[in-house]
């Protein structure tokens, strides 16, 4: 008697819609349907193109490493974390 019940719950969760529609990859609620999946500008189900990676280099006073968009430059070209450490100069 037990594995017949066993057998229902089972049959159960494969034909239920909330497991079927999971499955597919469909939205569980009907809320979440209006919202967009992926980046915008992506129709089509397409994947997404990965982001391009910033550069990362050392602070010249510090060492501590920081992505160059980040970074303050001085007119040597120096990466630095902040203002105090580009005012401070490169570490000897």
């Amino acid at each position: 008697m037990k594995y017949l019940l066993l057998a229902l719950v089972v049959l159960w969760l494969l034909y239920s819609p909330a497991v079927r529609g999971r499955l597919r990859g469909q939205p569980r609620h009907k809320a979440d349907s209006g919202k967009p999946t992926g980046r915008p500008g992506n129709e089509g189900g397409q994947p997404a193109k990965p982001a391009q990676a910033d550069r990362i280099e050392p602070c010249a006073h510090c060492g501590v490493h920081l992505p160059v968009s980040e970074a303050l430059h001085d007119i040597g070209g120096r990466v630095y974390c902040s203002e105090a450490h580009r005012l401070a100069g490169p570490r000897v």
